[in-house]
């Protein structure tokens, strides 16, 4: 495992800063910044090398109000089994869609589900295709 002494001597190798001490000030500051914008619940990606992520629960219930809920619903078992050309081509699902996405209730309940998503203490962390 490298630690931040070896990095900072070999960035500082790498780099034109000259100094030791002002790149570890750099990395460590680098850093800081990371950890406090996983903290507020940022996620970090740097294109090309990898992605950091803090990641949170899932949202429990409906994204829609009882109305809708039940219409769509309703939409659902009445066309079980037919595949998805029964939604893309009806004009009866398109304007269910339309519908719940103009109703203030159905916006409130979106609203209240995405703040109830909590972080975790997980981050995830991917590394690029290319790297």
């Amino acid at each position: 495992m490298t630690t931040v002494q070896q990095i900072t001597s070999e960035v500082n190798q790498k780099s034109k800063i000259n100094s030791v001490e002002n790149t570890k000030k750099v990395l460590n500051a680098f850093l800081d910044t990371i950890q406090q914008k996983l903290v507020q619940g940022e996620s970090i990606n740097f294109k090309g090398y990898f992605t950091l992520k803090r990641t949170s629960t899932k949202p429990k219930g409906s994204k829609h109000c009882n109305k809708h809920e039940k219409s769509l619903n309703d939409y659902k078992q009445a066309n079980k089994g037919k595949g998805i050309s029964a939604f893309a081509k009806s004009a009866k699902f398109r304007g269910l869609v339309k519908e719940t996405r103009s109703c203030k209730e159905c916006q409130s309940k979106k609203q209240q589900l995405i703040k109830s998503a909590k972080l975790t203490n997980r981050v995830s962390f991917k590394v690029s295709p290319g790297f």
